[in-house]
């Protein structure tokens, strides 16, 4: 009987201790799966990190990218407003000259016809001896009608001569504008150029370390489920 007492102690003694071992044994393997899921949610949490970070760089550059294409086409723009204003110059110029010469022409025709006039009264010397003061009144008539017309073509050729300094006055101050403009956006496209060329080699050097914190992560995130795997297989 005493053999039999012991044998079940000792079966007992052994079964207690298996049991122990066993929810030791579980213990842990509970704490590395908790532990693994920790790393496993960390892991998810720098990759989606990684990611929101890429999504603001890109919208960085394609910010920049769509400000430069704006200013291009602004400088564009300006360009063609700069060409046709000098183009409305020159034709100005040559209007200009034109009426210049056209009057000119008016003023020559007009002495010619006063010249021939007073040659018609100077060949009349009859009418000259016989009536004299007509003659002296048609002569100050004459003379009265040159003066008025001189006088008028003068003020003509002066209000000319203003409205076309006025007009070119006008465009060169234009022009001008223009140029302090243009210049101002080349200026501004050479700054934004620049600052795409940071925003680009920022934007690749940053893409190049996040392909690699993802590839990591992904590994270590592919060790890890392998590990847990392994770990419940067991």
């Amino acid at each position: 009987m005493g053999g039999i007492q012991t044998e079940k102690e000792t079966m007992q003694d052994l079964n207690d201790r298996l049991a122990s071992y066993l929810d030791r044994t579980i213990e842990d393997l509970r704490a590395q799966i908790f532990a693994n899921s920790v790393d496993n949610a960390r892991i998810v949490l720098q990759i989606d990190n990684a990611r929101l970070a890429a999504d603001d760089f890109r919208v960085k550059y394609e910010t920049e990218l769509t400000m430069r294409q704006s200013v291009e086409s602004d400088i564009q723009g300006l360009r063609k407003v700069v060409d046709d204003t000098n183009i409305m110059r020159l034709q100005l110029d040559t209007e200009i000259e034109a009426l210049k010469e056209e009057l000119l022409f008016m003023k020559k025709n007009r002495e010619e016809e006063v010249k021939g006039l007073e040659a018609q009264i100077a060949s009349s010397g009859l009418t000259v001896e016989v009536d004299a003061p007509k003659s002296q009144d048609l002569s100050k008539i004459m003379a009265d009608i040159r003066a008025q017309y001189e006088k008028l073509a003068q003020k003509n050729r002066e209000e000319l001569d203003k409205d076309a300094e006025t007009t070119l006055t006008d465009l060169r101050r234009t022009f001008q504008a223009l140029e302090i403009d243009l210049e101002a956006m080349r200026n501004q496209k050479i700054s934004l150029e620049n600052s795409l060329r940071d925003v680009e080699a920022r934007y690749n050097m940053q893409m190049e370390q996040l392909n690699g914190i993802f590839l990591h992560l992904e590994s270590e995130l592919a060790q890890t489920r392998e590990e847990v795997q392994r770990q419940t297989q067991e």
